[in-house]
């Protein structure tokens, strides 16, 4: 039963890709030769172009360069995950608890708290000197 859906799986795996931007992921890698070894993206789409690729110059630049970018985060967000040693593992459980005894008002607390000049909104002058309280409405004037 299995071995039917693994066939069924590998039959798509070689199938030609669906839509433009899963064919230019796919094609990424040589995109890229061609692009290091001197080659301009202009080039390497009109090249693309005359074995039949159907995209405009700005959807095909479009489309690798987000390709280019997901590739750059995806690259990013695995480095360092591959080998975990039981010292790093221990110190990532030790960092958990401590975001778990984190006060969550603690900036706030320092933000109170700090020194200098902090000016808190608008007062009146005769309100802080004489205790009464002036009211700065027009129609009360």
């Amino acid at each position: 039963m299995q071995k039917d859906y693994q066939h069924c799986l590998d039959k798509l795996a070689t199938a030609a890709p669906e839509t433009k931007s899963a064919l230019i992921r796919s094609l990424l890698p040589g995109i890229e030769a061609a692009l290091n070894s001197g080659q301009r993206l202009k080039a390497v789409w009109e090249a693309m172009r005359k074995e039949g690729l159907k995209m405009s110059y700005h959807s095909f630049h479009k489309t690798v360069s987000r390709c280019r970018k997901m590739k750059k985060t995806t690259a990013a967000s695995s480095w360092g995950k591959h080998d975990k040693s039981p010292a790093a593992q221990g110190l990532q459980e030790t960092k958990m608890e401590t975001v778990e005894e984190r006060d969550p008002f603690a900036n706030l607390k320092r933000l109170e708290n700090r020194p200098g000049f902090h000016w808190r909104g608008r007062q009146d002058l005769k309100t802080n000197l004489h205790g009464t309280e002036v009211s700065t409405d027009k129609n009360n004037r």
